[in-house]
């Protein structure tokens, strides 16, 4: 209705138009479709009524689930970075891409997000909260004694990339491999060298997104 009444305000002031100079006036020609929008977008304000502005309905969101996605998604960033290095061999205290020891290739990957971590996997053991081994989760920080098992100290990290009911897969550097991704429940090596695990505090995954 609202367009009619345009069309017809239209029509009658180029009318009015022709009646001065038949220059302005063709009969035959179709309205222009561009004035005739204008004229609709300006006059419906005078045809329409006045509407209440909806109301935007908000999603109550804890912020647990919200810091639970963050770090979840930050997690996955930083697993994809240490995906791209599989296969670059193990270098003893290497921590570049021509070659990595086992800290240095973890420490390497969370510095891409600003994440700095002690140098050695003795220290990042005192690092972040410690886990439980059934209770471990993509990310997780997990470290293992050296060669010799009777020392029973830290000499090897690693970090979970994905957990199941079945496996614990694990990304490290090890000194026969290099970079790659093995089962800790089907590694008998490691399994008996397991020592701990820690996860990483929220705060410092925050940092690599300020």
């Amino acid at each position: 209705m609202i367009k009619t009444l345009v069309i017809g305000l239209f029509t009658m002031i180029s009318l009015t138009v022709s009646s001065q100079s038949s220059l302005y006036y063709n009969p035959n020609e179709q309205v222009d479709k561009e004035c005739e929008n204008s004229l609709v977008t300006t006059f419906s304000k005078y045809f329409t009524k006045n509407e209440e502005p909806k109301k935007e309905v908000t999603k109550s969101v804890s912020f647990s689930a919200i810091a639970s996605n963050f770090y979840s998604n930050s997690i996955d960033n930083v697993i994809s970075v240490g995906k791209t290095f599989l296969g670059i061999p193990y270098r003893w205290g290497g921590t570049t891409e021509n070659g990595f020891d086992c800290s240095g290739f973890i420490r390497h990957i969370f510095d891409w997000f600003g994440v700095s971590l002690p140098r050695t996997s003795r220290e990042m053991a005192n690092y972040g909260s410690y886990v439980r081994r059934n209770e471990l989760q993509k990310g997780d920080l997990i470290f293992f004694s050296g060669r010799n098992l009777k020392r029973g100290v830290i000499g090897h990290i690693g970090i979970v990339v994905e957990v199941t009911s079945e496996a614990v897969k694990m990304m490290h550097s090890s000194s026969s491999k290099g970079v790659h991704i093995e089962d800790l429940n089907k590694s008998e090596y490691f399994s008996r060298r397991y020592m701990t695990a820690r996860r990483l505090p929220l705060s410092d995954m925050q940092s690599n997104n300020n």
